[in-house]
């Protein structure tokens, strides 16, 4: 009889508990977290504590050990100081857990899940590293970033599995490859898609889901919109912003200021049902990001037969494909042809049908079981382990 195996994970996810002490958070990482868990019997889930409950609640996995690391103080360089203060207590915490585990994963870059990987590497133990930030170096390239991926060059192959948030027919770096990003399962797709619409509907509604954070370029969306309408471009589309982060307060002044409140609307975190709500009553995703890696929402999006309009940032340019495949890409940081776009697509004609039946047909193959089952493969081919009823041998 196999024993049992462990997987520690280490994020610095906020997450929270209910009143019966079950643990939750928001965006794919319950859902993540959930797959990677599905490859081992146990696991260890390093995160940190909010104090307050968030919206849009999932579980954390029911095999998981929740342990509560110190939530680092402050942003930027006052993080960086209280992290480097408090360095010892958190290498021995994460060493602790590690220790005890036949694998480690962490979901780079932040500070806590590189020193996990450090961990990881110091104690020999089988790593998975699976970085989920722009792997192509970008304006918001940190040093951190930098020094992540310097690492994950360093060390990949062997125990240490290293994988980049992404596709491409050419690979991130030497011993690192791609893996996509999704937090749709099997359950979810077959609830069905959107109403099959001949054309877009009056207004055009669309939809923009991800964190509300400087990289996303929602300011660029605002000025677009507000082109539009200084120009009397008619009917103005009906924006729906989903999702929080610390850009709403400034977000919400500049469409005030922008007379736009009638056009761009702030739903907030929403759980899965509510947001695949949202995305069916919608025609088109939008994402004018200047940074991504593999947005989970153009997957969210594709799966309810939305196309996207996104920027050419990390992998949008294979997984929204050449104008018109399964949406259209500007430039980062570009609001003219952010704008352009938005008018040309509004107004051509074009087999909608079509489109929403190719972006249907690409989320299908990248559902959270497809995800872990090739991540268990490839732990499985690497660590020449097998890889039994969906579980690694260890």
């Amino acid at each position: 009889m196999n024993r049992p195996t462990r997987v520690c994970a280490v994020s610095f996810k906020e997450c929270w508990q209910d009143e019966n002490g079950v643990w939750y958070s928001n965006g794919g990482f319950p859902l993540q977290m959930a797959a990677i868990a599905s490859l081992f019997d146990r696991m260890t889930l390093m995160i940190t504590r909010r104090d307050t409950p968030g919206s849009g609640a999932l579980p954390l996995p029911g095999n998981a050990d929740v342990v509560v690391q110190r939530k680092p103080e402050g942003t930027d360089f006052r993080r960086k100081m209280f992290i480097g203060r408090h360095l010892f207590s958190y290498l021995r915490e994460i060493a602790r857990h590690a220790r005890t585990a036949d694998a480690v994963h962490v979901p780079p870059p932040g500070d806590l899940p590189l020193l996990g990987m450090l961990v990881a590497i110091a104690l020999r133990k089988r790593l998975i590293v699976r970085y989920c930030g722009s792997w192509q170096k970008t304006s918001r390239t940190t040093m951190t970033n930098r020094i992540t991926r310097g690492l994950m060059r360093l060390f990949a192959g062997g125990r240490n599995l290293m994988l980049a948030t992404g596709e491409s027919d050419e690979p991130p770096a030497r011993g690192v490859t791609w893996i996509f990003s999704t937090g749709l399962s099997k359950e979810e797709l077959a609830l069905g898609v959107a109403e099959r619409r001949p054309g877009l509907q009056n207004p055009p509604r669309l939809a923009y889901v991800g964190r509300l954070s400087p990289e996303k370029g929602l300011d660029l969306l605002v000025q677009a919109v507000a082109r539009l309408r200084d120009e009397g471009f008619a009917p103005l589309p009906k924006i729906t912003l989903i999702g929080d982060g610390p850009e709403r307060p400034r977000l919400e002044s500049l469409v005030a200021e922008a007379r736009l409140t009638d056009a761009i609307s702030f739903a907030g975190q929403l759980n899965r049902e509510d947001l695949r709500r949202e995305l069916a009553r919608a025609d088109l995703g939008v994402h004018p990001s200047h940074s991504e890696g593999y947005s989970k929402a153009w997957l969210d999006a594709f799966s309810c037969g939305l196309p996207v309009l996104s920027t050419q940032a990390g992998a949008a340019l294979h997984v929204i494909g050449a104008r018109g495949e399964r949406g259209w890409l500007v430039p980062p940081g570009d609001v003219d042809r952010l704008t352009d776009a938005l008018r040309r697509v509004l107004t051509e004609d074009r087999d909608w049908a079509g489109l929403r039946d190719r972006c249907r047909a690409f989320a299908e193959a990248r559902t959270l079981e497809s995800w872990a089952s090739e991540i268990g493969r490839r732990c499985a081919e690497q660590w020449r382990v097998p890889l039994v009823e969906g579980k690694l041998v260890l």
